[in-house]
């Protein structure tokens, strides 16, 4: 069953449990997303939010700022001890062991709260990952909404191996071995006890199908009024910019193999980001014989690379398995072009700005059509991923689960 984001008439307040691993307002998307929700359920409900403490300084003002959200929203921090807190500065990979642990500790203080004032309403958001361990979903009896959730998108890293890298496709690989049975385990248990499973895009909703309740919705909260606007592009110099982490799977290899096709030959690529993979795009540039129509600009302030956005003519993004990228959404938002892959969510993101080129044949050819199609027909600003949609939908899913439970 689909649940669709129409209307949804007046409902009951209810006492809502919202477990968040990132939650402020901060820009971190994470962070802002898991801030978005929270206080898009707190206009219509009364909310405990519970969160990691180093968002408390930025929680702390925004609420005395607000004294109607404030009387209903309640956060709560809770953390591992001290000494593992320290342990997490020195072990890597934190995502794969202190979040877990961290969702142990969220489902004790979860217990303790409920037992106390019990909730009508659970909902995991943040960090929200299929083969994570979702603490939330062990409290019993509660209607449960677990997402937008993400993790089911996987890179077909066979067909793309030549623009991962020998170090790319192994991790790509690895990623897909290793997580295998917590996907299945964890995965698996959080969509049986959810009467709403909230997906960040397409290829989630299909790993979870057989779901009792499934909706498409990513977890953007972009307002167009916070976006610089389009500014005049040059007609004898066209623009694609990429922006995002300079990893493998983010698809520069692939950003700068399809500036190289003939029939871009006269574009230029402004490339935003930072990673392991600078010095390799670099030497592939000079091999391309693009390295004149390339500038490597490195990490910037957000608003930096929106400026970019806004003077461009597409955001050039072929990233493989991104779950919800919002620099897709922000582009499309400003009413920039988005040329992408058929693979994660840019594409759902992208929305109406979408130019969305087939992952099979001859990938970069199909990428280099596109941004010829993006530049002729241009974009459209649009308010889709705006917060003020969320109020209406977080009770839907709300009712949604509360009806699943009750027939459960």
């Amino acid at each position: 069953m689909t649940v669709t984001a129409s209307h949804v008439p007046p409902t009951p307040r209810r006492r809502v449990l919202i477990g968040a691993y990132a939650c402020g307002p901060v820009e971190e998307s994470e962070a802002a997303a898991g801030w978005a929700l929270a206080t898009a359920a707190a206009s219509l409900h009364d909310v405990t939010v519970i969160t990691r403490t180093r968002f408390r300084d930025a929680v702390t003002p925004a609420l005395a700022a607000d004294a109607e959200l404030a009387a209903r929203m309640t956060v709560v921090y809770v953390d591992p001890p001290r000494w593992i807190m320290r342990l997490r500065q020195k072990l890597p990979g934190a995502l794969y062991w202190f979040y877990p642990l961290w969702q142990g500790n969220l489902l004790r203080e979860a217990r303790r709260l409920h037992a106390s004032n019990p909730f009508q309403v659970a909902h995991h958001v943040t960090f929200a990952n299929d083969w994570l361990r979702c603490g939330l979903a062990a409290l019993p009896k509660v209607p449960f909404v677990w997402g937008p959730v993400g993790g089911a998108s996987k890179v077909p890293y066979l067909r793309l191996a030549q623009w991962l890298g020998v170090r790319g496709a192994l991790t790509e690989a690895a990623r897909d071995a290793l997580t295998a049975l917590p996907r299945a385990v964890w995965g698996g248990q959080a969509a049986r006890r959810a009467g709403v499973v909230v997906a960040q895009n397409p290829d989630v909703a299909r790993r979870f199908r057989r779901a009792r309740n499934v909706v498409v919705e990513p977890n953007a909260a972009i307002e167009r009024t916070a976006l610089p606007k389009r500014q005049p592009v040059d007609p004898e110099r066209p623009l694609a910019v990429f922006a995002g982490r300079l990893l493998a799977w983010k698809g520069a290899r692939l950003a700068l193999t399809t500036i190289a096709q003939p029939q871009v030959s006269d574009w230029h690529l402004d490339v935003y980001g930072e990673g392991y993979e600078l010095n390799a795009l670099r030497r592939l540039a000079t091999e391309l014989g693009v390295a004149d129509r390339v500038r490597f600009l490195g990490r910037v302030p957000r608003q930096e690379v929106l400026r970019a956005f806004a003077r461009a003519d597409a955001l050039l993004f072929p990233s493989m398995h991104d779950q919800a990228g919002w620099v897709a959404a922000e582009a499309s938002t400003l009413g920039l072009p988005v040329v992408c892959l058929a693979l994660g969510g840019p594409a759902t993101l992208a929305g109406r700005n979408a130019f969305v080129a087939a992952s099979e044949g001859d990938i970069p050819a199909n990428l280099a059509r596109q941004l010829v199609s993006a530049r002729a027909t241009g974009g459209v600003p649009h308010d889709r991923w705006s917060s003020d949609r969320l109020p209406a939908l977080v009770t839907q899913w709300y009712e949604t689960a509360i009806r699943a439970e009750e027939e459960r």
